[in-house]
C-alpha cells in the first residue's frame, strides 16, 4: 500500500511540476494589403504554435489562368501546361526562428490579366499570359514579437502590413 502512495504521490507532483512550467506562446501574424487606402485582402494565422510547428500564411482570391509552352528538343517538340496565378494574393513564409525573431519570406499580388498572345515559329508556339498590377515576390521582412512593419513592397498605391502577436 505504501508502494502505491509513493507511486501516487510522485505522478501528483510530477503533473504539477508539468501544469506549472511556463507556457511556449502561440505567434499570430495579422496581415492586411490595401490599395490606395482601400482593404483588399485581410487576415490572420498562427504561424507558430505552442509546439514549435511553423505554418506559412497564405490567403488568395482569384483564378488561375492556363497556357502552354512548346520548346524544340533534339527529338522534336516539348508541349507543357501551366498556370499563372492572378487576382489578390499573400503568402508569408518564416524562413528563420529565433526565440521570438521572425524572418519572413513575403510575396503579394493584386493582378488582372490582360491577355495571352503567342510567341515563336507557327510550328511551335509559346503563350504568354500578361498581366497587369502589383506582382512582388520572396521580400525578406525581420520582425520581433509586439512589432507592426510595413513591408516595402515598390509600389506607392500598395500598402502591406504585418503585425506578429504572441498569445
Amino acid at each position: 500500500m505504501k508502494k502505491h502512495l509513493a507511486t501516487l504521490a510522485a505522478a501528483i507532483s510530477f503533473c504539477s511540476l508539468a501544469h506549472a512550467a511556463p507556457a511556449v506562446p502561440n505567434y499570430e501574424l495579422f496581415v492586411a494589403l490595401s490599395h490606395d487606402g482601400a482593404t483588399l485582402t485581410t487576415a490572420r494565422s498562427i504561424i507558430r504554435d505552442s509546439f514549435g510547428n511553423v505554418v506559412p500564411l497564405h490567403v488568395s482570391s482569384g483564378t488561375s489562368v492556363g497556357y502552354g509552352e512548346c520548346a524544340k528538343t533534339a527529338n522534336g517538340q516539348s508541349v507543357t501546361s501551366h498556370q499563372k496565378f492572378v487576382g489578390h494574393l499573400v503568402q508569408v513564409v518564416p524562413t528563420k526562428i529565433d526565440g521570438t525573431a521572425f524572418d519572413l519570406s513575403v510575396t503579394a499580388a493584386d493582378t488582372l490579366a490582360t491577355g495571352i498572345t503567342n510567341e515563336g515559329p507557327a510550328d511551335c508556339v509559346r503563350q504568354v499570359v500578361h498581366t497587369k498590377g502589383l506582382d512582388v515576390h520572396d521580400i525578406v521582412v525581420h520582425m520581433n514579437a509586439g512589432d507592426t512593419t510595413e513591408v516595402p513592397i515598390g509600389d506607392a498605391h500598395y500598402k502591406l502590413v504585418l503585425k506578429l502577436v504572441a498569445e
